[in-house]
């Protein structure tokens, strides 16, 4: 039996699922983003809560579900999908398979209107989450 490591870290997920996904929608509960299942179904995600790494390399991703239903202002190749949310009111915790995720997209504006504050911390974030990457990769360079 395989022997699991979560790992809640951004710095250490982002060596993992690319740096935009986990920037954005680490600790998230608040986002609107899409993972493309390969059923062809779309999952509705709100944020990611953690991942975990096997000792035979899978990858699960703990998420917290958006409702189901086609997000407002999609394109129209996206509006045919099948998009999952949360099966019932309030149960709004998954564990995906990363395997079985083709792609993750964001389903909202990329300009944030109205709250400098906020778009102060989250571009300090971004720019901690980038050196943390940045020194993690240096650390395993030189090991």
């Amino acid at each position: 039996m395989p022997s699991w490591t979560r790992l809640a870290d951004p710095a250490t997920d982002a060596a993992l699922l690319p740096a935009w996904f986990v920037e954005r929608m680490l600790g998230s509960d608040q986002g609107s983003f899409g993972l493309l299942l390969t059923t062809g179904d779309v999952l509705r995600v709100a944020g990611l809560r953690a991942a975990h790494l096997s000792s035979d390399g899978t990858i699960l991703l703990d998420l917290t579900l958006d409702h189901a239903g086609v997000p407002a202002m999609a394109d129209t190749a996206w509006q045919s999908k099948h998009y999952l949310g949360a099966p019932v009111p309030g149960a709004v915790q998954a564990t995906v398979n990363l395997a079985q995720v083709v792609c993750a997209v964001e389903f909202q504006r990329s300009q944030t209107v109205g709250r400098p504050q906020e778009e102060e911390a989250m571009s300090a974030t971004v720019v901690e989450l980038r050196q943390a990457a940045e020194d993690a990769t240096e650390r395993q360079s030189v090991a």
